[in-house]
């Protein structure tokens, strides 16, 4: 899990993404979304599932999906975010201890915007995501 967390003064403050996380460990959902609440963007919801990340996303429309590539029932998160990304043009970033499963096609079809390998560094969430903040929809 994530140690410390990176912080903006309200000048520098990121404009706030609507985020759904995919994530079926609920300690790291949890991790996550204490991260993403304290760098001032709103968790829509929290999916264990590829299904209920489909779900969840056609519901809300995030912004960006912080997706985990192993998840509840079997199902994969790269399966999500294919399906994110070609029905909704959501945005992902990547969070997993296995990111050796994501193939090239899987890569090219989804692209991320980073692929972060658990346990995340600190503030390494936070980097990336000011990034995106700074550049809306023009990266991926």
């Amino acid at each position: 899990m994530a140690g410390g967390h990176e912080s903006f003064s309200p000048n520098e403050r990121p404009a706030a993404l609507k985020v759904l996380v995919i994530e079926d460990n609920i300690f790291i959902a949890l991790d996550l979304e204490g991260q993403l609440d304290e760098l001032g963007h709103e968790v829509v919801g929290i999916a264990a599932t590829a299904t209920k990340a489909i779900e969840m996303s056609r519901e809300f429309l995030p912004d960006l999906a912080i997706v985990d590539l192993q998840l509840a029932d079997g199902s994969r998160g790269q399966d999500a975010a294919m399906v994110l990304r070609a029905e909704m043009d959501i945005r992902c970033i990547i969070v997993s201890g296995s990111l050796h499963q994501v193939t090239d096609e899987e890569r090219a079809a989804i692209r991320p915007l980073a692929m972060l390998s658990k346990p995340l560094l600190a503030g390494e969430l936070g980097r990336v995501i000011k990034t995106i903040s700074d550049n809306p929809k023009d990266q991926g």
